[in-house]
């Protein structure tokens, strides 16, 4: 069976998280943006620092999820 679309249609493949661990990635990366974001926002959003900012978020979540 073919299926058309009409233009300007706009389709979205969003589905939830199929598993728990999908989930857990998802959240993962939801609080390494946002320490990352809070590290940003510290140094006055300075350029430059992106990858240094994410990366130290990443060592901090992971932290925090090691003593939890």
């Amino acid at each position: 069976m073919k299926t058309t679309r009409k233009p300007n249609e706009i389709t979205t493949n969003v589905e939830p998280p199929s598993s728990t661990d999908d989930f857990q990635a998802q959240d993962f990366q939801t609080r390494v943006a946002e320490a990352a974001y809070f590290q940003a926002e510290q140094r006055g959003f300075s350029p430059g620092f992106e990858m240094a900012d994410w990366l130290a978020a990443e060592a901090q979540v992971r932290a925090r999820s090691d003593n939890a």
